[in-house]
Formats: C-alpha cells, structure tokens, sequence
C-alpha cells in the first residue's frame, strides 16, 4: 500500500501486489466514531468506504448489489474503543455478507494480525508498525515490541538488517515482522489452529483479551458458524479464553439441547477425565472398567466422565469432536465457569435420564461443588474417600458400590448390542437434533460391525456408518431417504445440474444455516433427494460466496438402490441387533 497526494478532505491509496494494483480515492469522514450513522460510499471499482455505525434500518444486500472489498475508514479509532470495533465487523457482515474482502487501514501490529484474521479482516496495512519503527520501536509478532538492541544482541530475528553489522534500518526489521506474522496467521488457518495462535498473542497487549471477550459475545454465531464439527490431533486448551472458544461452547450447548442419557441406562456412574483421549483408552479408565468387569446387567451402567472446559461427557460422546481432541492443564482448582458448566450439564442429565442409583467416583474434596446438585438423592453414593481414584481400595468400594446399585436391575432385552443402539441414537441426535434422529433410528433398523466401526443398516441397505475416528454418522442415500421431505443439513442444488462430481457454490440455490464444515448433508434439487455429501463450507457461507468448493459429494441418488458407503462386508455378517 502507498500514498498518493491527493486534494484536502481525500485519502488516495494504492494496493499493490507487485503485479496489479488499484487506487482507491476516498473522503476522510468525520467525526470518526459518533454522530449520524452511515452507509457505504463508492470509492472506487467494487469497492465501498463504510463508517460505522452502520444504519440499524440498513437492510443486508443481495449478492449482485455487495461490493468486493469493503473499508471500514474509522477502524483505527473504533479499535481504540474496543466494543465498537466488533460490533461493526459483525454489523458489516450482516449487511454486505461474506463475501467482500475486508479491510480495516491502520489496525495492525504484527501481533494484532492473527487475532484480526479470526476477526474477518482479510487485508492488513502496515502503516501503525511504519509510525512505530520511525518511534525507535522494534516490533515483534509474539511480544509485541521489544528492546532493540537485546534482541539484536541475541540475535533474535533472523532478518538482513538484524543480522547485518551495523544493524540495518528499523522500518526493513518492521516488514519482516509483518511478513512472519503474516506467515504464522496463514498457516495457523490452514491446519485449524488460529484459535490458539491468537490465545498465545494475548500477553502482548491488553486490548487483545478485551477484543476477544468482546468477540466471543458479539460474534458468537458467527465463529460458531466457521468452526468446523470434525476435527484431528490434539488441541491444547489452557488459558482461561480457551472454555469460550465455539467448539467448547457448541458440546456444551448441544448436550443441553439434543443429548438424552439412552433409557436402557440406569446407574450412572461419574468419573474424572483422563489426559488420554479417549478415555476409555487411559490406564486410569481401564482400571475403572476392572472395577465392573463381570458384573450382572452392566450394560445399564452410564459412565459420565467429568472435566474442564468441555464439562460433562457422557462415554457414547467420547468420540465426538472436541471431547477426543482436548488438553488442559491438571491442577484440581476450578474455576466458577468451569463449575457452572459441569453442574449445568449434571442437572441435565438428573432431569432427563431414568437413573435409580448414582455412584460418584470422584475426590469428594475437588469436586464437593456437586453436592448441592445431589442433594435430597438417596440413591447417590460417593465411592472415594480422597484423590486416589485408581488405588486399591478405591477399586474395591467402587465395585461393591456397583454391585449394589445394579443389584436389583434387570438386564436389558435384545443384551448388549441393543444399548449400543441408543448410544448411536443419541450421536445422531446430537449431530442432527432429535427429531432427525428419531426417524434416521426408526424400525426396522440393524446394526453391524464392531466397536471401532459401526453400520447402521435397514437389513437391506446402509443407512449410516460410524468411526470412531470422526465420532460422527456419515449418510448414505437410504439413510437420508429417511430424513426427506424435511432433512436437516440440507442443501439445495441448482435443477440445472447433473451433480457428476463435486459441488460448488455457484451450484447452490439454498443451504440450512446451521450447516458447518464436517456435516454430513443432504443434497436436494428441487426438493427431491439428489445425494449426501459432505460440507466443505458452513451454510451461510454457501450461498454468500461465488467460487469454491461446497460439498463433497460421496453418494448419489439412484433409481435403483443405494451406492455401497465401504467395502466392508454386508450387513448379514457380523453381530447384529434388530428391532
């Protein structure tokens, strides 16, 4: 970006990227933050300067009537301001879309940009470093600002002017902060861990933990909505700005809205979370598993583990997108949030399930905040007397507790397999709300496969299929059949194509708002089942953008039957579960 002299009361800026560039003449508004809100003014090809506030009364704008690039001209001093600054990126959006690319001049710092990208500011300036490094500040991505001359000395920054002797121009050191902060926040977007990197540079200014407080209540839904519902590898949450972030959150939330604890179970049984995930895979929660190996009617038992930021996590959830993806710091104090979640979600499950006996394998003193919520529950019975959940005794009065509270419960009819049939059930649920759910799981149904991968299957043709890998249900063909002529996650494709590969937006004519990147979707065309696929992109997202990828499309509609989802074997081998 440079400046172009230009007439009083204009701003001329030239964006360039060695090989195009475009000049945006503009008027310098004012007052910069108060007085009577505004709409956009044309400043050059596609391009709009917006001073907020926007307009209550401004309508959002069609796709055909939205700028490509918008600038927001007063973003300097509503950053100053704090609250400002976000609610006019979420005002923005709402008016303008997705779509334009947004920038905000005179913003970023090298550690400001990973916190502006998770934002949606797409174009950064470099001006504010520019006026610093002419101040003698070295900037640096992680700290913010430095001492010059003791991070030279160390050799801190490998760029030609801190290596150079004598050291090299301050401004040639300001642009290579930009240009690996810059390389950071890309990358970091790129594996899914923006989040994280933008939680680390939090130290380095105050007003980045107050943005992102303001962030994660103002643009709530909208960071939900570009969160994906699948995820990989390990994700480390540890400061306290972690327990907001949208995937905590959502878990949190869908266990409340959607999740019921299976009726066949009716002992329920809590316990610590392990650092292993899954859990059933810790030698913590193996040890816990010998404590009822061989005990009558097990099957009715609900093992719930207990942990933070995610709260309560029943073992059918385990799998599920963060709860197999999570690493906090252990330390045995509990924040009010962090209890307020576990609470909230205990009260759920008190409420909802058909337990007759509770059993707390927990220490009695880190999690005395229970209590309250237990009160007036003669059947509970805390099975620990201190923190060593996994000792000896602790075993041992966890297995006589046990066989006490399922002394009297019968088992379940169809054995085992038919409880790992409500267990699916309340996976679909959750990824899909329980209505969904309720029609997907309608008889007849089996089961096949094993643990690890499960198939649901009409004794015919697939319905669905699990891994425990992505914890979630992929569709086939048959099993949104089901869901038709109301599915959720629906997608509706332009008539005019004939869905032969992949399918992109401009192929989108209409997609559920509540899609995000992961779900598995239904592809409609005029309101008849076309095929199930999976999102690249979040619903909102689909019909705002012109170009990309949307859907990725696994199965197709077919006249005669459904396409096979694996080559596993037919739904005849392997133990099944009918009803």
């Amino acid at each position: 970006m440079r400046h172009v002299p230009s007439p009083a009361g204009v701003r001329r800026l030239v964006l360039d990227d060695g090989a195009e560039e475009l000049e945006l003449p503009f008027p310098i508004l004012a007052p910069e933050i108060t007085g009577a809100p505004s709409a956009g003014v044309p400043v050059g090809p596609h391009a709009v300067l917006v001073h907020a506030p926007l307009g209550p009364a401004m309508e959002p704008l069609d796709r055909a009537a939205r700028p490509e690039l918008l600038v927001l001209g007063n973003a300097r001093a509503l950053w100053a301001d704090g609250a400002p600054f976000v609610r006019a990126l979420a005002d923005l959006r709402r008016v303008y879309g997705a779509a334009p690319v947004l920038w905000a001049p005179r913003v970023a710092m090298p550690h400001r940009i990973p916190l502006l990208a998770y934002l949606g500011v797409d174009l950064v300036d470099t001006t504010e470093g520019d006026y610093a490094a002419a101040r003698g500040e070295y900037l640096d991505p992680t700290f913010g600002t430095l001492d010059r001359e003791a991070a030279r000395a160390e050799g801190l920054c490998p760029c030609e002017a801190c290596r150079a002797t004598p050291a090299g121009p301050l401004a040639a050191h300001t642009g290579f902060a930009y240009r690996r902060a810059l390389a950071e926040t890309r990358t970091a977007a790129r594996v899914g861990r923006l989040r994280e990197l933008v939680e680390s540079r939090l130290p380095a200014e105050p007003a980045l933990a107050e943005m992102l407080r303001y962030a994660d209540r103002e643009l709530a839904p909208l960071l939900d909505e570009r969160t994906p519902v699948v995820g990989d590898g390990v994700r480390g949450y540890v400061v306290l700005e972690a327990m907001r972030r949208p995937e905590m959150a959502r878990f949190r939330r869908r266990l409340l809205e959607r999740y019921r604890p299976p009726p066949s179970k009716r002992v329920l049984l809590l316990v610590p979370c392990s650092r292993t995930k899954p859990y059933r895979r810790s030698r913590s929660h193996r040890r816990f598993a010998s404590a009822w190996e061989g005990l009558r009617a097990v099957e009715r038992l609900h093992v719930v583990s207990v942990s933070s930021p995610i709260g309560l996590v029943p073992q059918e959830l385990e799998d599920l997108p963060p709860a197999r993806h999570y690493d906090i710091p252990v330390t045995g104090d509990w924040l009010d949030p962090e209890r307020e979640a576990v609470v909230a979600g205990l009260g759920h499950l008190l409420a909802t399930g058909e337990y007759g006996a509770i059993v707390v394998h927990l220490d009695p003193r880190e999690y005395s905040f229970l209590r309250p919520a237990l009160e007036g529950r003669s059947e509970v019975r805390w099975s620990c007397p201190d923190d060593r959940t996994t000792g000896p005794d602790a075993l041992r009065a966890l297995r006589a507790a046990l066989t006490d509270a399922l002394a009297d419960v019968p088992a379940v009819p169809g054995g085992p397999l038919a409880v790992v049939r409500e267990e699916l059930r309340e996976v679909a649920s959750v990824q899909f709300g329980r209505a969904a759910a309720d029609r997907l799981f309608a008889p007849p149904l089996r089961l096949a496969g094993r643990p690890w991968f499960q198939r649901v299957t009409d004794g015919r043709s697939d319905l669905a299929t699990w891994r425990e890998e992505r914890g979630l249900l992929h569709l086939t063909v048959a099993g949104a059949h089901r869901l038709v002529p109301s599915p959720p996650l629906a997608v509706e494709v332009d008539p005019t194509l004939s869905l032969a590969g992949d399918l992109f937006a401009p192929g989108v004519r209409g997609a559920d708002p509540e899609i995000r990147v992961g779900d598995s979707v239904v592809l409609l065309r005029q309101g008849v089942l076309a095929g199930v696929g999976e999102a690249v992109l979040p619903g909102p997202l689909m019909t705002a953008l012109d170009r990309g990828l949307a859907v990725r499309v696994r199965h197709r509609a077919t006249p005669v039957t459904d396409t096979a989802m694996s080559e596993e074997s037919p739904p005849s081998v392997g133990p099944v579960v009918q009803r």
